[in-house]
């Protein structure tokens, strides 16, 4: 299933959408929209394939789905804080990225701090920033991009798990608290810090949540849930709400489209605490964006609560993955929720008609029928792995296609208001030379029979974007085509998802 290297032609994704950003301005001016997964530049290679070489013979490592190494680009576990009007992401693998324009476009910030460890999590206190990663020291700036002075490792019991996947919370009176947990079936785990001296605990360590596959069947690992006893119970993240403490956590393995998040509720930092009714609140297993979970829930713009989340992107290993972003809500009830995950533009904050947003365009996502080749190479053959929906399959040339392209008819004659590419780096072998890198390229349309108009050419681009999403102005065409120009030295350009949105046009205007 996760390998799929054979050459196909591609059926586009009709009528959709509007608005959204990525690296450039929106034609309209500042980007009004985002989509997941979010545009983040310079997505670095997997951590636990750096010294390894394609095309080596697995050593029996887990997660691999492949029998042969391939080594593959992941962000994941995302930290985030809403600070000075801009959001700070701080992901697994490297740190830090910066969004001056609420999630549409993202600028990458590297640290003195860039790879301490799975998990980051990062907190306010006072006037410093703390710093922390999967096992790591705990470090601290007076700025949240640095640079950070290691203030050293929390002084735990003996007899507890190893600190994977911490996450820092300062309350409302300035106690500092530290949650962890990462393992099959142990749980998570909460205990006081002193907060002049973070790396010192105060009182005893506490267990704030258990493995419980039998009251929550959703903790189980696998891609049905179907692992009786195995959950890894992870990912813990605190939040505050109106006298609430919300301690949310993940289960069920990231590698799998299952992967979830939960929530137990308690009236203190650190408990006792209850699961809510409603869980999980964010599972999503169909559709582009799966495996919603492990991620941050911050207050953002507009006072709205926000997640970063995890998305499963995994077609050689299940540490490769994807970020992106949604509103979280609260019942009347005081619940917490995550609607939907998202995978077509959403209006920024203040961005939608009449100011409306954070919310949904209303503009689709529509796959048409293949086309004949756009391709100058016969020894294409057609196929949909481009346009399934699905971020584990996709298309790649023929051997010695010069300038590779996919045509897809839409449903109906649409307007067509953004696009958006997922890229493979088929051949990714960086311990050969083989490095990651811009793709270019250039998206026609076409607006009478036989007539191919431009409407986004990216084909002096230098940005490195795995995933590339870009308002345009609006044009009307039937069908549309991916040309791509340049891509990494070494690369085969494997196409993920080549997607446009917009809307229909009525009939009766056709």
């Amino acid at each position: 299933m996760r390998v799929r290297s054979l050459a196909v032609f591609l059926v586009l994704a009709s009528a959709l959408v509007a608005a959204a950003p990525s690296q450039a301005p929106s034609p309209r001016g500042a980007p009004r929209t985002y989509c997941n997964p979010l545009p983040i530049p310079n997505y670095p290679v997997g951590r636990l394939v750096r010294d390894l070489r394609a095309g080596d013979k697995i050593d029996g490592s887990f997660l691999w789905f492949v029998d042969r190494v391939e080594q593959y680009r992941e962000l994941a576990d995302p930290a985030v804080l809403w600070h000075d009007g801009k959001w700070f992401l701080y992901p697994s693998v490297d740190m830090a990225w910066v969004s001056a324009d609420m999630g549409a476009t993202w600028q990458h910030h590297p640290l003195n701090v860039r790879d301490a460890g799975y998990a980051p999590t990062i907190v306010r206190q006072g006037s410093r920033f703390l710093l922390m990663a999967s096992e790591s020291a705990i470090y601290a700036s007076d700025s949240p991009l640095g640079p950070f002075t290691e203030l050293g490792r929390p002084k735990l019991p003996a007899g507890l798990p190893v600190t994977t996947d911490p996450m820092l919370f300062v309350d409302d009176d300035g106690r500092l608290f530290l949650y962890w947990g990462c393992t099959e079936t142990v749980g998570i785990f909460g205990i006081e810090l002193d907060p002049s001296d973070p790396a010192r605990p105060i009182g005893p360590a506490k267990k704030l949540i258990p493995f419980s596959p039998d009251a929550h069947p959703w903790e189980r690992v696998g891609e049905h849930n179907q692992q009786r006893n195995a959950g890894w119970v992870e990912g813990a993240w605190m939040i505050r709400r109106e006298g609430r403490y919300y301690l949310t956590y993940s289960a069920a393995g990231t590698e799998h489209r299952a992967y979830a998040m939960g929530a137990y509720v308690g009236t203190s930092p650190l408990g006792p605490f209850t699961p809510q009714a409603h869980n999980p609140i964010f599972r999503t297993t169909e559709g582009l964006v799966t495996g919603t979970a492990h991620g941050s829930i911050v207050r953002g713009p507009g006072e709205r609560w926000w997640v970063f989340y995890t998305i499963a992107a995994g077609a050689a290993h299940g540490f490769e993955r994807r970020v992106g972003m949604d509103p979280v809500e609260f019942g009347p009830d005081g619940q917490i929720r995550v609607p939907r995950a998202t995978s077509t533009p959403q209006w920024l904050p203040g961005a939608g008609p009449g100011g409306a947003g954070p919310a949904d365009t209303g503009w689709v996502h529509l796959n048409g029928g293949v086309q004949t080749f756009g391709s100058s190479n016969a020894a294409n053959v057609t196929g949909r792995l481009a346009v399934d929906n699905d971020l584990r399959t996709w298309w790649m040339p023929a051997d010695g296609d010069a300038t590779p392209t996919l045509t897809s008819r839409l449903y109906a004659p649409a307007s067509v208001h953004a696009v958006r590419i997922a890229w493979r780096d088929i051949g990714l072998d960086t311990n050969r030379g083989v490095r990651p890198g811009p793709y270019q390229y250039r998206v026609e349309l076409e607006t009478a029979a036989g007539v191919w108009q431009t409407v986004l050419d990216r084909t002096t681009s230098n940005d490195d974007l795995l995933v590339d999403y870009r308002e345009i102005a609006p044009v009307v065409g039937r069908r549309a085509r991916l040309v791509v120009t340049g891509w990494p030295k070494g690369i085969t350009p494997g196409v993920a998802e080549f997607t446009v949105f917009g809307t229909t046009v009525p009939a009766a205007d056709r």
